[in-house]
């Protein structure tokens, strides 16, 4: 009996052992997998010519698009803020806080003197360039997420990936109204944060849905 009672509590302390190794390394890879890290490519090379972090969670980067800019890009993350990074002296030079959820999409828009950034707070805001202050919120209480925003070729429009399986359009111009005679649905993205490509002539839209389809 003695030796029964031995051979379980060594089972039992094999068992406690390894079920604690697994859980160490699950919380190893978890933590690989989201390192706060942003990392700059030299795109012909493939060689890691910079590492930023501000120790969030990035979820977006877009450079800005200006040629005299293209040390500049922005980063929508985790905590509720764009940061605006120098790639050159790889400093913080401007923080954009207002939103109440993460950032999911940062979109440029006029001429790239504005910007527009939605979020998991189911909100849009407006952005003049190199201002922290929002110029034009965008909200109704009906409104979901957007995690997919696509400016039109012509400047005039941008597209919205909304979480309630449709694309909205809105105007970039001032009032930044919503196209409501203009919608596209059928498609089911709830839960997905599926891209929207517009032709290069602008006539076509196009993304692909939950399902795996296009």
């Amino acid at each position: 009996n003695k030796t029964k009672q031995n051979k379980t509590k060594q089972n039992k302390t094999k068992q406690n052992k390894t079920k604690q190794n697994k859980t160490k390394q699950n919380k190893t890879k978890q933590n690989k997998r989201y390192d706060k890290y942003i990392k700059l490519w030299d795109a012909e090379t493939g060689d890691c010519i910079g590492s930023f972090t501000n120790n969030r969670i990035p979820y977006c980067v877009k450079f800005n698009p200006d040629v005299d800019k293209q040390n500049i890009f922005v980063v929508g993350g985790a905590d509720k803020k764009i940061v605006q990074w120098d790639a050159r002296t790889k400093n913080i030079v401007q923080e954009y806080d207002q939103h109440l959820g993460a950032v999911n999409t940062i979109t440029f828009i006029d001429e790239n003197r504005r910007f527009i950034t939605s979020s998991d707070d189911k909100s849009m805001r407006v952005w003049e360039w190199g201002i922290p202050v929002v110029i034009k919120y965008i909200s109704e209480p009906d409104m979901h997420s957007m995690p997919a925003i696509t400016a039109h070729p012509n400047g005039n429009w941008i597209a919205c990936q909304s979480l309630d399986n449709q694309i909205l359009i809105y105007s970039t111009k001032d009032r930044f109204k919503l196209h409501k005679k203009k919608g596209f649905m059928g498609h089911t993205v709830a839960g997905y944060a599926c891209e929207i490509a517009f032709s290069q002539d602008g006539k076509f839209l196009m993304t692909g849905d939950g399902d795996g389809r296009a």
